[in-house]
């Protein structure tokens, strides 16, 4: 079968299944692709011949191959040291029943991405400005991506201390988790933490510290193990506790007395 010349990426030729084919240039006679059999039963699937893909008895080529679609979140800030609960990355796929994976390039430097769910979440350790790439690919192969812009910010000045504050809730219930940021110059040795809830929450056991609590007064202690804190550094503790009416967050600290940013 001979093909006028064309400039068409694609053409539409009559085969048979069950009939081996070549395809040839006759400008280039020497660089003919393989011979392959065309097989199977009339459909909307194709087969290739080197380069070349072939539909099945004069099916239009088939588009093929699934298409995944990551929706971009837009971007996003944080503070160094301040945690991030979760921002969620939603991907879809044309084709059903496929599992996606996740993945994350250009993360600021503490956040990590969980692969089965596209949540991100973590403690900004360092300022900066990047580019995230998150990818999702289906069982087939096929990966989608978005990319979107993150900057953290770094600890406001003022201070040589700097809380993050992370608290999960459910009705009559909490767990929190404190983060203490030494921002000074120099090493802390032994930490004393004050904060008031402006709620009615009640601390109830603790980690990584003691904690005691004074009507609405909580003072947590450093264990024997995390109380030195050198500069630049971080150390995290957490308590669980009750609560009735109101769960808001605490909004000032003092480490051994002196106020944190």
């Amino acid at each position: 079968m001979v093909v006028a010349p064309t400039t068409a990426s694609t053409l539409g030729l009559p085969v048979t299944a069950g009939r081996s084919y070549l395809l040839q240039r006759p400008s280039a006679p020497t660089t003919s692709l393989p011979v392959a059999p065309v097989t199977g039963t009339a459909a909307r699937t194709s087969r290739a011949l080197g380069s070349a893909t072939i539909g099945l008895s004069g099916n239009s080529l088939p588009t093929t191959g699934n298409t995944v679609t990551v929706t971009n979140p837009g971007g996003q800030t944080g503070t160094v040291g301040t945690p991030i609960s979760g921002v969620p990355v939603h991907a879809a796929d044309s084709a059903a029943g496929q599992t996606l994976t996740y993945a994350a390039g250009g993360l600021p430097a503490g956040l990590s991405i969980n692969a089965s769910t596209g949540l991100i979440a973590g403690t900004p350790s360092s300022a900066g400005i990047t580019s995230v790439t998150v990818t999702a690919t289906d069982t087939t192969g096929a990966v989608g991506s978005a990319t979107f812009g993150w900057t953290i910010s770094g600890l406001t000045s003022g201070g040589t201390c700097h809380i993050g504050y992370a608290a999960n809730e459910w009705p009559g219930g909490f767990t929190a988790n404190v983060t203490i940021n030494n921002t000074g110059s120099t090493t802390v040795n032994g930490w004393t933490l004050t904060f008031s809830y402006p709620g009615d929450q009640k601390v109830t056991n603790a980690w990584n510290g003691t904690v005691t609590q004074s009507g609405t007064t909580v003072t947590a202690v450093n264990a024997g193990y995390n109380g030195s804190i050198a500069p630049g550094a971080a150390t995290t503790f957490g308590f669980q506790g009750t609560w009735s009416a109101n769960d808001s967050a605490p909004t000032a600290f003092t480490l051994n007395g002196a106020a944190c940013d």
